[in-house]
Parts: C-alpha cells; sequence; structure tokens
C-alpha cells in the first residue's frame, strides 16, 4: 500500500508543518522551463519564494538550506529554481552545493567540480577563487569542491557556521543545496548553520512515517523547518 503524501493538503494534516506550495511536473528540461519567467514551473517556484517572505521578520531567509527524505525527489532542481527567482529580484544570490557525498550542481552548469565548499571547511578563506559566476545575472554558485573521506565530521566542525556568516556578509541569500536525511547526518548538521530548511517532499514517495522521523531529526538538532 502507497503510504506517501498524495495531496498537498496531506502536508499540514498528516506532517503537521504548512505548505510553502506545490510545483508541477513538467514535460521539459526542468532547467529549461525555469529560465523562462513565464513558464508554470518558474511561477510555481516563485510563489513558494512569495512564501518565504514572510517566514522571518526580514523576509526571505538570509540563507536556506534545502533538504528531502530520500534521494531525487526534486531538491537540487528546487535548490536552484529558489537561487534563479531570487535573484530575478534584484538580490545577489549564492546557489551552495552542500552534498558532499553525490555533488550536482557543477553538472547543472557544466562546470568542472575541482574546488569549492570542502575548500572553505578545510580552512580556505579565498571565496572568490571558489565561488563561479553563471550566466542568469545575479546567480553564482560553489560546487562541492573534493570530496571528504569523512563529510559528516567535516561538516560537525564549528568551521560550518563560520563559513555560511562569511558568505552571508558577501551575498544578500546563500542557497545550501543538503544532501537527503535518511541515514546521514549531514542534512541535520546543515540545518543547524542555516536561517531555514525547505524540506522537499515527491508525491506518493517516501512512507508518512519516514518523513516525520527525517523532519523530526532535523528538529532535533534545532534546524528551523520553514
Amino acid at each position: 500500500m502507497n503510504q506517501g503524501i498524495h495531496a498537498p493538503e496531506d502536508v499540514p494534516n498528516l506532517l503537521g508543518h504548512p505548505l510553502l506550495g506545490n510545483v508541477p511536473l513538467t514535460s521539459e528540461d526542468p532547467q529549461e522551463a525555469l529560465r523562462d519567467p513565464k513558464s508554470y514551473l518558474s511561477e510555481a517556484y516563485f510563489s513558494i519564494r512569495s512564501a518565504l517572505a514572510f517566514a522571518t521578520s526580514h523576509g526571505v531567509p538570509r540563507s536556506l538550506g534545502l533538504t528531502s527524505t530520500k534521494p531525487s525527489e526534486g531538491k537540487s532542481t528546487s535548490s536552484l529554481a529558489l537561487a534563479q527567482i531570487i535573484a530575478r529580484t534584484g538580490k545577489s544570490v549564492l546557489l551552495i552545493d552542500a552534498d558532499l557525498r553525490s555533488p550536482s550542481v557543477h553538472q547543472m552548469f557544466g562546470v568542472k567540480n575541482t574546488k569549492g565548499f570542502s575548500n572553505m571547511l578545510t580552512g580556505s578563506d579565498d571565496v572568490g577563487g571558489l565561488v563561479l559566476e553563471t550566466d542568469l545575472a545575479g546567480l553564482s554558485i560553489m560546487t562541492t569542491g573534493p570530496k571528504p573521506p569523512n563529510p559528516s565530521e567535516l561538516l560537525s566542525s564549528d568551521r560550518l557556521a563560520h563559513v555560511l556568516r562569511m558568505l552571508e556578509a558577501r551575498y544578500d541569500h546563500v542557497i545550501v543545496d543538503c544532501p537527503p536525511v535518511l541515514g546521514l547526518s549531514d542534512a541535520p548538521l546543515l540545518g543547524q548553520a542555516v536561517e531555514g530548511m525547505v524540506y522537499v517532499v515527491e508525491p506518493e514517495g517516501a512512507p508518512v512515517r519516514g518523513i516525520r522521523s527525517s523532519i523530526d531529526r532535523v528538529a532535533m538538532l534545532g534546524g528551523n523547518i520553514l
């Protein structure tokens, strides 16, 4: 039996959290659809961005993490989408690939993943040398960089919060594409350091009890689920 989320109203009813929005399936390449501000996909994410504007007293959170229960639920696409939508409002936005085990942002932009976030976590303060500009106005990216032997150990250090505060000082908004929660401590650790977490749920995907358990893990370490 399918024990996942079936409809938008299931989110507040079964998970006890507000629904920021729902995103339709598209037959187009999502990255291409997101470049068109009038596409259904862009409009759906613009609605979510509008909901996030009420998340804090100063509007859209300065640092925002996105995670999900398991891989392939749309987390990275949603991270890219929100970064693009926020950048279109005239803000400077940095999209960070913090999925140190299974990076994807460099593939989205067709760039090499030779240096990036892991370099900052291990002590580098050379932000200019680790950030890559994109052809999208206002949007810059930071790939994961070299894969560390123990990502959880790296993310559990005090350096993580220091790095994010440093980046927040340079950009209006920092969007962090986090790993999925299932079986890992990485996303809850990242949730401690960002101002808010957006949780992505695929319809009829992970069972409700698994989603609840994952959300609880993020909240248990102090993550603010928006």
